[in-house]
């Protein structure tokens, strides 16, 4: 505490007379604290609420701030909230640094300003919802392109010994409409490269898908391979989705008694079977879809000839390099699609497949 210089005269002439006086001066001279030195909790800035409005120690700077701008002292003399007028304090920046000023959980309540209220905390976030479960994958099999409407497309010529039954178009693809005999019907509909326009060039783009369903199919990597198998396909035999080949390079595959072709329930298998020489379907051979498979999905691609038996069930687009023969009473769920060559026909009946559930 600092004694200002009036006060040190008093004390030397009455310390001559009597010393009991100098507490009384020493309290006297201390009534005007303007010093700028930090109060203490007890002591410090008592100014009495509301009389002055403005606390002693209130507009102190840095560690002489210790008392809040509202007024109230230190920890166990606080002023109340009646204290000094909100803005009569000490000026906001100026206010004591942390750690001098009063303890922070003990200064006086906030004035008339009103107390600031409490930031909200942030909500949860939501929770994800549950992923779909996964059905059946993609289709990922060939496609015949604009050979889809065609029952039998040939290169050169379709011939027919006896009625057939034809349910979708017959088209030469580098031949008149003239070269597609037997079926003399007016319920056939037949192209060749002489059809009126816009239908002169159909049989030809065609041709050309039929030759990139070809360029999609020979890459594909083999799932199965029964290149080794004696005869081929012969007595009852299941095949399953993916590429089967069935490559010989001395004599005939020959598919003999019944196929079975299991889809395993996903109606967007495809099946493809593949053989670099020929084919030959024995007489009452059969091929049988289960569990979903389609005759949609069902691709023979044969490098060379063709040949079908008597009474054979058979399913799938028939590819082959050169000809297709199909012989007495014979039924293809599919289509015969020769590229070099022609097909001969013989009280057959070919169906091209309706309602797949994938793009073929």
């Amino acid at each position: 505490m600092t004694i200002s210089l009036a006060c040190r005269s008093k004390i030397s002439a009455l310390s001559l007379f009597a010393l009991p006086l100098v507490a009384c001066v020493f309290v006297a001279c201390t009534g005007d604290d303007t010093s700028d030195d930090l109060d203490t909790g007890g002591s410090g800035g008592r100014a009495v609420s509301g009389a002055s409005g403005t606390s002693h120690g209130g507009s102190t700077k840095g560690g002489s701030g210790g008392v809040s701008h509202g007024g109230a002292a230190s920890a166990g003399a606080a002023g109340s909230a009646e204290a000094g007028l909100g803005g009569e304090g000490g000026i906001a920046g100026e206010a004591g640094n942390a750690g001098q000023g009063g303890s922070g959980g003990e200064a006086g309540n906030a004035g008339p300003g009103g107390m600031a209220g409490e930031a909200g905390q942030g909500g949860s976030g939501g929770q994800g919802g549950d992923g779909g479960q996964g059905g059946a994958g993609p289709y990922e099999g060939p496609s015949v392109g604009k050979a889809r409407t065609f029952a039998v497309l040939a290169y050169s010529a379709i011939t027919t010994a006896n009625i057939s039954v034809i349910n979708g178009e017959l088209g030469v693809s580098a031949g008149a409409v003239s070269n597609i005999t037997g079926f003399d019907a007016g319920s056939f509909t037949k192209y060749g490269i002489d059809s009126l326009a816009p239908n002169s060039q159909r049989t030809i783009l065609a041709q050309q898908d039929v030759t990139a369903l070809v360029g999609d199919i020979d890459p594909r990597p083999c799932d199965s391979n029964l290149t080794n198998v004696v005869g081929g396909l012969t007595g009852d035999i299941t095949l399953h989705p993916g590429v089967t080949c069935m490559n010989s390079f001395s004599a005939d595959v020959l598919v003999n008694g019944h196929v079975y072709l299991d889809a395993g329930g996903d109606p967007n298998a495809f099946f493809v079977i593949r053989g670099n020489f020929t084919l030959t379907v024995a007489d009452g051979a059969q091929i049988v879809l289960q569990n979903g498979a389609q005759a949609c999905g069902v691709f023979w691609r044969i490098a060379k000839a063709v040949t079908i038996g008597k009474t054979v069930i058979f399913y799938g687009s028939v590819v082959s390099g050169t000809a297709i023969t199909m012989n007495t009473g014979s039924t293809l769920h599919g289509r015969a699609l020769a590229q070099t060559a022609g097909v001969q026909l013989d009280a057959n009946s070919v169906i091209v497949p309706a309602a797949c559930t994938h793009v073929e």
